[in-house]
């Protein structure tokens, strides 16, 4: 077998988890020179790896014996001999694997290092008993692939059950919205599954042995057949519960400022809810039940469990609901009606057992959160403005609440002669009770105070004051300020500076603040008493006035949903477009917070005020309006936005669009149809190709490795040696965007490039001529270097320069004789590259210059296959104005257009049926 054995080490399942689980021991095996031993594929029989299968496959050499003797890093002896690893073993004879062959590595910084491959793992493989083979176990889609794999004796189970999901999903090209049907259909489909794993003998004798492995072969096909299916039902599912969904998240949103203080949550449960929070909000990236339910019960055990210093903390049910309120609405996900939808509904390996396990638990809890929210029972804090910022709350910051709440002004006023009513937490404490009058009347009688005084301490009020008057003046009483002046009548600078500064603390004025920054018209707009903020605004009232987070009251009358209030601000002229510190205007708050009455204010107001509205502005994060109305399922307000020039194609710092962000069809469906051209002008500029692209940088370096050398070069192995190293630069440069470094490894003149080509033509006969003499000339001035050649995956500069749009490089490759219709190992050419990675100008100069439209890769998938799958608009227009065959199916028998319907890319099946209409026209 070894003789003819051959396979992609860099594809090996276990190569690709040891370099990537454990990269650090991997480059230190590098570092150290030791040989890494990789079992061939199909020799191991599980997928999940321990560090003691990686370490027992690392062989150390000897000093005394390096070539023969070498130590695993599990301290077991190995020698070598006639390509046989002998492992000397405790018990029984010793372990012999054949080594199939070597294959020399670089890393990127060009430090080689050997790799085996061996025929069987230098380790006895432990077979799994019945017994040990428990539901508990059971923890990730890994353990389940793992289960029907090691159950079965290979994959043949896995493979019938995807070739019944791919039978399904052909039969169904679309599911019913509705969730009676979509369950009926997919419990039928896990029905067929489970029988075609029972027809495997292995696992059939085993689940009649043993109830436990019956139902873990029974978890194990629902999980994986739920890991396929996943991204083709999960959005019909957020499509049926978008209407939950929409008013859910309009509820968080408008709680997000809510405490552990304010739903009555244990003090000793504090310091372990941020962990709680950062493990429940992945439950959107699990695929399975079995995942999300198990993500349900770590975020309960990160709570239950507390410090580790200390004990457990025994929970009942009534101090679990308030903890899972809390995270619920701390989580930032858009779709948890859906997600309990999936796990209450498509847990079908659990239905019909009544034995109130552990998962029912956790998922009826869940319903009991999202149902108490829902109820508009909690109502959020009842003091918003005196902790809006708090984001960390911590168990100290908790112990000296009350005392910041009972004085919002507590470091400037304790003169104990005071009254409460000269205090600034008694206005506000007016202005939340909505007394209009009081409010007005107290603000007025402090306003022709302050008018009133002599003009010498007005100009000091103005002044600042100094640092160590600061110090000195913070904590003094009535009494002790007037022990401080030169006199009880003086009225020098420095005495009035004392006088004014007590008068402002003890007299709040219409635009005094608290420790926040938050002004009487911010406490009346978050409020919503839209009286009072009528008079403060008639008394003088700064309208655009910021608090610590630079929100102006027009900010909180946008988030808190006060139409009324949000109204007079915009009438009396309180900026429309002004940016808080996360760059967020009042229309990014109202959308967020799901206000369509403050957003229809708020564009209303500026069409027929004669405002100018920015509807796409964009906050700190590139989000706009509509990436948030997307984003949170408000279609309502998503229509709006569409219908005053919204663009669903701008993108934020994370390259999404609103398209990205929706989680269900009635958005993706408002977007497509609300603006059916809105992709007709998209253009790429050559500054957007010769950028350099920084997220490519780290993946490229890791897919560097040796090169394998190629047969007609064997006879001259250290010429090839050079070869693999300059094309591993070649490609690396390209990689960066380095057009004329890669072109100097190439022996090219980038400089003189255009010049010598326009030289060239004009010394031919014709442009087309090829006699001899004209042959000579242009022989002379390309480059001696092969461009065609490739990496051990078939890699060309050319593919590469197609991939990173590199247009201008393209041109270059070309006119040096590159083979346009290359294909690397994956049978993939330059145009399919350029297509999965939407760079239209280089796709459509290959194409121009020759490129095969129609050519597939080794998956049958043809360029236009590729831009479909990947969603790419850009890329899907330009194949199809060069005619492409749409009727041509890949391996898995799906045209185009079908690719685009499994993946719900709406434009791209548009754009494609738009074509096939206007063809059939012609013919």
């Amino acid at each position: 077998m070894e003789g003819g054995y051959d396979e992609i080490i860099s594809d090996n399942p276990f190569f690709v988890a040891f370099k990537t689980e454990y990269l650090e021991l991997f480059q230190h095996c590098i570092t150290e020179s030791w040989i890494v031993c990789v079992p061939r594929v199909g020799s191991l029989n599980t997928r999940a790896f321990t560090i003691e299968d990686y370490c027992a496959h690392v062989l150390v050499p000897s000093d005394e014996l390096p070539e023969t003797h070498y130590t695993t890093l599990t301290e077991k002896q190995v020698t070598i001999a006639n390509k046989v690893i002998t492992l000397d073993i405790t018990k029984g004879l010793p372990l012999q694997s054949h080594i199939l062959f070597e294959e020399t590595f670089y890393t990127e910084d060009f430090i080689k290092y050997k790799v085996w491959c061996i025929e069987a793992p230098l380790e006895p493989t432990s077979n799994i008993g019945d017994n040990d083979v428990t539901k508990e176990n059971l923890c990730s889609i890994n353990d389940c692939i793992d289960l029907l794999w090691t159950q079965a004796a290979g994959r043949q189970v896995l493979d019938q059950i995807d070739l019944t999901v791919q039978i399904f999903i052909k039969k169904h090209p679309t599911l019913p919205v509705a969730i009676g049907n979509l369950k009926d259909a997919v419990s039928e489909l896990y029905t067929q599954c489970l029988q075609v794993a029972l027809q495997n003998k292995r696992l059939r004798d085993k689940s009649k042995t043993s109830k436990h492995i019956l139902e873990n072969i029974k978890l194990a096909v629902e999980c994986y057949m739920q890991q396929l299916l996943f991204d083709y039902i999960f959005k019909p599912i957020c499509t049926s519960c978008s209407y939950e969904d929409s008013h859910l998240n309009k509820k968080i949103r408008n709680m997000c400022d809510i405490q552990l203080r304010d739903l009555d949550i244990k003090k000793e449960l504090y310091h372990a809810v941020p962990k709680a929070k950062q493990i429940l909000s992945k439950i959107d990236s699990y695929n399975t039940v079995l995942e999300k339910v198990l993500c349900l019960k770590q975020a309960l055990n990160a709570i239950n469990k507390g410090d580790c210093s200390t004990d457990a903390t025994l929970l009942t049910a009534d101090d679990l609901l308030p903890v899972f309120v809390f995270l619920l609405i701390k989580s930032g996900l858009p779709n948890w009606y859906s997600q309990l939808t999936y796990m209450k509904d498509f847990r079908f390996s659990g239905i019909g057992k009544g034995d109130g396990d552990e998962s029912i638990f956790l998922i009826t809890t869940l319903e009991a959160v999202i149902e108490h929210i829902q109820s508009g029972a909690l109502a959020g804090p009842p003091d918003p403005e005196s902790y809006y910022y708090e984001s960390n709350p911590s168990e100290d910051s908790m112990s000296s609440c009350n005392q910041r709440r009972s004085s919002m002004t507590e470091s400037t006023s304790t003169c104990e002669t005071t009254s409460r009513e000269e205090t600034l937490e008694y206005v506000f404490d007016l202005i939340k009770a909505n007394h209009t009058e009081q409010v007005q009347s107290l603000l007025e009688k402090n306003r022709i105070h302050l008018n009133n005084m002599h003009d010498n301490e007005k100009s000091a009020f103005k002044l600042p004051l100094y640092e160590n008057e600061v110090d000195d003046d913070d904590d003094d009483s009535d009494v002790e300020i007037f022990q401080k002046l030169c006199h009880p009548l003086c009225n020098c600078k420095k005495c009035c500076q004392k006088l004014s500064k007590n008068l402002l603390k003890t007299s709040p004025t219409i635009n005094s603040r608290d420790s926040h920054g938050l002004t009487p018209l911010h406490v009346a707009s978050i409020h919503g008493k839209a009286a009072i903020v009528e008079s403060l605004i008639d008394m003088g009232a700064e309208l655009n006035a910021t608090d610590l987070n630079e929100c102006s009251p027009l900010h909180y009358s946008a988030s808190r949903g006060h139409q009324n209030a949000l109204l007079l601000l915009l009438h009396s002229g309180a900026d429309i477009n002004k940016a808080n510190i996360d760059k967020n205007s009042p229309l990014h708050v109202a959308v967020n917070n799901g206000h369509l009455n403050c957003v229809k204010a708020l564009i209303y107001f500026a069409e027929h005020g004669r405002k100018q509205i920015n509807i796409n502005c964009c906050n700190v994060n590139g989000n706009t309006p509509l990436h948030l109305a997307a984003k949170w399922g408000y279609e309502g307000i998503a229509k709006l936005l569409i219908e005053n020039g919204a663009e669903p194609s701008l993108q934020n710092r994370n390259g999404k669009s609103a398209f990205d962000l929706a989680h269900n069809l009635k958005i993706l469906q408002l977007l497509k149809s609300s603006t059916p051209n809105l992709y007709e002008y998209i253009h790429i500029t050559s500054l957007d190709i010769k950028k350099l692209n920084l997220k490519y940088v780290n993946a490229v370096s890791q897919k560097i490795q040796s090169l394998k050398l190629k047969s007609n070069d064997r006879n001259n192995a250290s010429k090839t040696v050079d070869n693999l190293k300059r094309i591993e630069r070649i490609l690396q440069a390209i990689s960066y965007g380095d057009i004329k470094l890669a072109c100097f490894y190439m022996n090219i003149n980038y400089e003189n490039f255009i010049n010598i080509t326009s030289e060239i033509k004009e010394s031919l006969c014709h442009p087309l001529c090829e006699c001899p003499n004209c042959k000579g000339i242009i022989q002379s001035s390309l480059s001696d270097f092969d461009v065609n050649f490739c990496d051990s995956n078939g890699y060309t500069p050319l593919h590469f320069a197609a991939r990173y749009g590199l247009d201008e490089l393209c041109k270059i490759l070309i006119l040096n004789r590159a083979n346009i219709n290359i294909k690397n190992k994956k049978g993939q050419t330059p145009l399919h590259l350029a297509a999965i990675h939407n760079k239209t100008v280089a796709l459509h100069y290959l194409l121009d210059n020759g490129a095969n439209i129609n050519v597939f890769d080794l998956s049958g998938n043809t360029a236009l296959h590729d831009a479909c799958a990947m969603g790419n608009i850009g890329a899907t227009k330009t194949l199809l104005s060069f005619q492409p065959d749409l009727t041509m199916t890949n391996a898995s028998e799906k045209t185009p257009l079908d690719v685009a319907k499994q993946k719900v890319h709406l434009t791209i099946i548009d754009l494609i049926e738009k074509y096939l209409n206007k063809t059939s026209i012609y013919k």
